[in-house]
């Protein structure tokens, strides 16, 4: 047992430390923005987003890059609220926005993949950026993410964080701690070459990248993965590079949820793609790091009854959180909120009890996506 424990906090402590040099690999600033106006299609999934979508929309109509240069299709897929009606009234007036609805299957559910898929089937712009319709896109996010496309990039993955004025109670907070946390160990597995995870609400690549892993094929029906799976297919399949931005100038923002159970639930969704990842060590490692995880509930009990020893067990907490802290500080300082790092230690047995949680309820597929069932196919 105590073996065991010692091999699995090392082999975390071990994980981090490689994400953390990943992440000084990776410049801050993007290149100089190119002289020539690519064509770009900026695609925005929506199903009832009544409450966000107006705001999304703003902030894509005020971006520097020439309007001659960029289309946004807003996909409706099937929303039952006043989503469409209301992008159709606010596009009257802006010929480079469109609308475009999708119906639903009556024969199975579908997720954000079909509806991007009956999108790109009407472009042929020559770079495809996505986000989602909660979020919104500071004013030079295009010409920024362009600047980082050379002949040999065919996908740039941006930052996505919570808007400061959604942090009003401390689970507010904590998640933001948490999802810095999730998103830069994807900025530190890129720095190293190694591209793993990133989030479709901050997303770029060529259409001709996607074409040539054949989109989503493989993976439509699955309630994830438009973005995590996308890119390990491009980078496992292809030669072209995948790079992540950290210019601030290019991170998209959205609001953190108010409800634990919708907390839980959104995680779960997530942790559910892991199971599909193409290779299949990534899936013994998030393995090992859940039982990681399990040790320090399972193991508590046993240290208060001296039934394993405390200064083992304070060892692991050691290696769990000494480079946890330090991915949290550079995360916190690239995105403006260093003032987050003093909940890093309160936040540590939530953070733990969440990962046990939603581990378990996306493998066995136990949530749903927007009224829709993850089992129901």
């Amino acid at each position: 047992m105590i073996l065991l424990f010692i091999l699995l906090a090392t082999l975390y402590f071990i994980i981090m430390i490689y994400f953390l040099i990943g992440i000084y690999r990776i410049p801050m600033v993007s290149a100089a923005p190119t002289s020539s106006v690519l064509q770009v299609t900026i695609l925005v999934p929506a199903r009832n987003e009544e409450e966000n979508i107006i705001r999304c929309l703003e902030s894509l109509w005020r971006q520097s890059y020439p309007r001659n240069g960029f289309k946004v299709i807003i996909i409706d897929d099937h929303s039952s609220d006043k989503t469409a009606e209301l992008v159709e009234i606010y596009i009257r007036d802006k010929p480079n926005f469109e609308l475009l609805r999708h119906k639903k299957d009556p024969v199975r559910s579908t997720f954000k993949k079909q509806a991007l898929t009956f999108a790109l089937e009407k472009v042929d712009s020559d770079i495809v950026m996505t986000i989602d319709a909660d979020s919104v896109a500071l004013p030079n996010w295009i010409e920024r993410i362009l600047s980082y496309y050379d002949s040999n990039t065919g996908m740039v993955a941006g930052l996505v964080s919570f808007i400061s004025e959604g942090e009003q109670g401390f689970f507010q907070k904590i998640q933001t701690l948490e999802f810095a946390g999730i998103v830069f160990c994807g900025v530190g597995a890129a720095g190293h070459k190694n591209p793993l995870i990133c989030n479709g609400s901050n997303l770029s690549y060529r259409l001709q990248t996607f074409r040539e892993v054949g989109g989503y094929r493989g993976n439509e029906f699955l309630p994830s993965g438009d973005d995590d799976l996308l890119l390990q297919n491009i980078h496992n399949k292809t030669a072209w590079k995948i790079k992540y931005s950290l210019d601030p100038e290019t991170i998209n923002y959205t609001m953190p949820v108010t409800r634990f159970s919708d907390f839980i639930n959104q995680r779960a969704r997530w942790a559910s793609k892991s199971l599909h990842y193409p290779k299949w060590w990534l899936f013994l490692v998030l393995l090992g790091i859940y039982l990681y995880y399990a040790s320090f509930v399972i193991l508590l009990p046993m240290v208060l009854l001296d039934l394993f020893p405390w200064y083992i067990y304070m060892l692991g907490l050691v290696l769990k959180m000494v480079p946890e802290a330090l991915i949290i500080s550079r995360a916190l300082s690239i995105l403006q909120r260093s003032h987050l790092r003093k909940y890093f230690l309160i936040a540590q047995p939530f953070q733990i009890i969440y990962v046990l949680i939603v581990g378990f309820l996306g493998f066995f597929k136990k949530f749903n996506w927007k009224d829709l069932d993850s089992n129901v196919v």
